[in-house]
């Protein structure tokens, strides 16, 4: 659906990237792998030096402004105003950049799906960061809208860097329920314990290597995470679920040289 392709030259290196209907595919890499660029060269607000982004079957360059946001949104980590807008209006101007109108009932689930209902009178700069962080998510999911969406693409930044645990655990729920309903997902994270939660594939950025196409599985992987981090990760297992989790080595003061 989604295709980008640079060479070696680029600081990106090499990428041929499918994101496929239904699934979640995580982003990960160390800071200033090119993570935030990559989301942004995929929403179209950067312009690629080579290759090229399609949607639909179209060049992501060839499609109408708005039916570009009716199938593609980005949530950046953090949002950006030059007013003090409401919650609700703020999230409005998603599905209105969608061409629905502001009152549309995807501005209203987006709200109650991020747990903003008692804020939609709030301005913006009043709520917490990780509030203003929900609202962000919450205006992408009603630029999207409901019901069926497959061919539709949500890009989110760090997600969940700024959510307390609850919030956090909820935002994979959600994630979940659009994948469900037939959308892809491209989802940054530093987070990796998190992530797993939630990916079914992985898309890594090594610092200064070639990205690397992996399965969601592998974010409990140490000897794989080790390679795109250059740090040493453990295992660490629930004492009630059993699940495994990856985890920095406390031991691992020094990058990993294979």
């Amino acid at each position: 659906m989604v295709h980008r392709h640079e060479r070696r030259s680029a600081p990106l290196g090499p990428i041929n990237l499918d994101l496929i209907p239904g699934r979640i595919t995580a982003l990960v890499g160390p800071n200033g792998a090119g993570k935030t660029t990559l989301l942004r060269l995929l929403a179209g607000l950067l312009v690629p030096e080579s290759g090229s982004i399609t949607l639909a079957g179209k060049s992501l360059e060839a499609l109408g402004e708005c039916d570009r946001a009716l199938r593609l949104a980005l949530a950046p980590q953090r949002a950006s105003l030059a007013f003090a807008y409401t919650v609700g209006e703020y999230v409005g101007f998603g599905a209105y950049a969608a061409g629905r109108n502001a009152r549309h009932e995807a501005v209203a689930w987006a709200i109650e799906e991020l747990d903003l209902s008692a804020h939609v009178e709030t301005p913006i700069p009043r709520l917490s960061v990780g509030q203003q962080q929900r609202a962000t998510i919450a205006r992408a999911l009603a630029q999207l809208g409901t019901g069926d969406l497959s061919g539709r693409v949500l890009l989110a930044d760090e997600p969940a860097s700024a959510l307390d645990l609850r919030h956090a655990l909820r935002l994979v729920e959600t994630f979940q329920t659009l994948a469900r309903r037939g959308a892809a997902l491209l989802v940054a994270a530093h987070d990796l314990p998190w992530a797993s939660l939630l990916a079914d594939d992985v898309l890594a950025l090594p610092g200064g290597g070639d990205p690397v196409l992996l399965p969601g599985s592998a974010l409990c992987d140490p000897q794989r995470l080790a390679g795109v981090y250059g740090a040493g990760f453990e295992i660490f297992i629930g004492a009630q679920s059993g699940r495994q989790i990856a985890l920095p080595s406390a031991s691992s003061t020094r990058p990993v040289v294979d």
